[in-house]
């Protein structure tokens, strides 16, 4: 792992704009001066520095703190958005709680399943590693509203809301 002295003197970080520029030359594709950053699978930009690949948020975090907590989570979702504004460390549930809609969610809201057999909307929260059952109703909005209030007492300022 790269320590924030050896970072500094490779890379600068400009904070208001979250983008990483090479201090020194460090091959023909990254001269100084040039902005680095390429993005993953993922969606999060990354660069290689001594043969190890290194995601940009993190860097962010270990160049202005010195150390990198277990999640660097970006506020607004943004994955390529490195501005120190939107960084905040952050542990397993918070990270979780800030995520989108999962890929296989079919009623556009967050925490929101239709049950084929019953016909009714449940709705659900995972906290900690754990699915947590919070009822089961007509709509799928009364679904939302209540997977929302769990949210809001679960993960404070990391939820993300159903509209």
């Amino acid at each position: 792992m790269i320590t924030q002295h050896e970072l500094k003197q490779i890379l600068h970080y400009d904070p208001d704009t979250g983008l990483f520029t090479n201090l020194i030359y460090r091959s023909s594709r990254s001269l100084p001066g040039n902005v680095i950053g390429t993005v993953d699978g993922k969606g999060y930009l990354h660069t290689i520095i001594n043969q190890k690949i290194y995601r940009l948020h993190r860097l962010a975090w270990l160049y202005m703190e010195g150390y990198t907590p277990k999640y660097v989570d970006h506020v607004n979702r943004n994955r390529t958005d490195n501005r120190w504004c939107n960084l905040r460390g952050a542990d397993c549930t918070q990270n979780a709680g800030n995520s989108g809609l999962a890929r296989h969610n079919t009623s556009g809201y967050r925490g929101v399943s239709l049950n084929k057999k019953s016909g009714k909307w449940h709705a659900q929260i995972k906290i900690n590693g754990k699915q947590t059952y919070l009822g089961r109703f007509d709509t799928p909005e009364e679904a939302a509203k209540v997977y929302n209030t769990a949210a809001r007492i679960h993960f404070d300022e990391f939820a993300t809301l159903n509209p």
